[in-house]
């Protein structure tokens, strides 16, 4: 199955508009989590990029400090999308996963995609890719008002 589609989080977009998270000079990252976080994954109350616990057994990458994802901000007056780039992830022990979650190093949490229906074991020495939609993570879109 296809990952599903990325979901932000309500507080958010609260804080894009109030400058709380700043795509263009944010270290930004994503969290790999196994299956049984996604009651906290999926919260929408989640706020904080830093409180979600993720997968700790994911030895050969330290996935707490991962290096900033390049985030494209793009469009017109009406749309802006939002883009990330590919994240290549290599396993030094075996791993089962199921969600990631995207956000600022040390700040709020953006929103969320379920990798798989069900959760992948990612055996050691082999690779995870996240290579978000071409269609962008998201799409803030505005209307003329009156």
């Amino acid at each position: 199955m296809a990952a599903s589609k990325f979901r932000m989080y309500p507080s958010a977009k609260k804080y894009l508009l109030t400058g709380q998270i700043d795509l263009d000079t944010s270290a930004m990252r994503w969290k790999i989590c196994a299956a049984s976080k996604a009651a906290a994954v999926s919260a929408n109350a989640r706020s904080t990029f830093a409180s979600l616990t993720h997968v700790t057994a994911w030895v050969g990458t330290d996935i707490r400090t991962l290096s900033g994802i390049a985030v494209t901000v793009s469009g017109g007056s009406n749309t802006i999308r939002v883009s990330a780039a590919a994240r290549i992830w290599t396993a030094s022990a075996n791993l089962s996963v199921q969600y990631a979650v995207f956000g600022v190093s040390g700040g709020k949490a953006l929103g969320w995609v379920k990798l798989s229906s069900a959760a992948i074991t990612v055996t050691a020495g082999n690779t995870l890719t996240i290579t978000p939609n071409t269609a962008g993570l998201f799409n803030l879109t505005g209307g003329v008002t009156s």
